[in-house]
């Protein structure tokens, strides 16, 4: 009998969230970035001690963040004149990890959706430019 992925998934972020800190790191771009098409994925600083679904889990989640920031840094952001960050997505909603990971990396006030897809962040903040 299969394992709902939901348990899965449940599972695996609860195991990340008994892990504060990680040496171990994922850069997380599989299929590259339109930027860098070619850029692949990698996991780095393997060790016995950092070989743990938390960790690897953790270490996912900073790398999502991390690709997130070097496409847009928080700094420019501010520059911009961005007041604060409107989090949305399947992703933000059920990953406490990857909030936490956003909110270490990302200093301006996050506001989260609630049961929304990516797509109306995006509208969101197209309405609030205008």
């Amino acid at each position: 009998q299969a394992v709902p992925e939901s348990v899965i998934y449940s599972q695996s972020v609860h195991a990340a969230l008994t892990i504060t800190d990680t040496d171990l790191a994922v850069q997380a771009t599989l299929f590259g970035e339109r930027h860098s098409p070619d850029q692949l994925a990698s996991v780095t600083n393997i060790s016995p001690s950092n070989l743990s679904l938390g960790h690897v889990i953790r270490a996912l989640c900073r790398g999502i963040v991390k690709n997130l920031n070097s496409m847009l840094p928080c700094q420019r952001l501010i520059e911009s004149g961005v007041r604060r960050i409107m989090g949305s997505g399947s992703a933000l909603t059920w990953n406490e990890v990857l909030k936490q990971e956003v909110e270490k990396v990302f200093t301006l006030p996050i506001v989260y959706g609630k049961n929304v897809d990516s797509a109306v962040g995006v509208a969101m903040v197209m309405l609030d430019r205008k």
